[in-house]
């Protein structure tokens, strides 16, 4: 059984489990998915080097992760989420749905339990969040999960809104 973050009134966020292959790859290979990240489509074999990258490094606590997004109604796998390391106890919160779950408010459900799970559990001080500036939805929701947004900085090569959330004033 593979080991469970935190749970949300509709998800659970766990670790990956190598069947997550194939609806990880539908959702990652979709264009419309990068088209603010920068980032490319995903090829079945990255979607692969990625899950088993992420079962090897074996997460055990919330200060760095990647966790899989399964929907408790549906059990269904509808993105990722996870904290990547950006400064000394203060990672980048990232997350990435497929299409069809945006709008929804999931991002907003899943972040705010990401930042209170981590701040709980860990030595964390600040959390980071990144968006592109024509990305106006995730924008609105790293600032309905209480981040501030303090201002345009590169990241990665290119310009992003910054957002940031403090563990002394959540």
């Amino acid at each position: 059984m593979s080991q469970i973050y935190f749970e949300t009134e509709h998800f659970i966020i766990r670790q990956w489990k190598p069947q997550d292959l194939d609806p990880l790859y539908s959702i990652m290979s979709d264009d419309r998915v990068h088209t603010f990240t920068g980032d490319t489509t995903w090829s079945r074999e990255r979607t692969q080097n990625y899950i088993d990258y992420m079962l090897e490094r074996n997460f055990l606590t919330m200060e760095v992760f990647h966790g899989a997004c399964i929907k408790k109604d549906t059990d269904q796998l509808i993105g990722l989420t996870g904290l990547n390391e950006y400064l000394p106890q203060q990672p980048e919160l990232e997350w990435q749905f497929g299409v069809e779950f945006w709008g929804k408010g999931y991002a907003t459900e899943i972040g705010k339990a990401v930042i209170q799970h981590a701040f709980h559990s860990s030595n964390i001080r600040s959390i980071y969040g990144m968006a592109n500036p024509k990305n106006k939805a995730s924008m609105r929701a790293l600032e309905k999960i209480g981040m501030i947004c303090i201002g345009l900085q590169e990241f990665r090569e290119h310009q992003d809104m910054f957002y940031r959330i403090d563990k002394n004033l959540v």
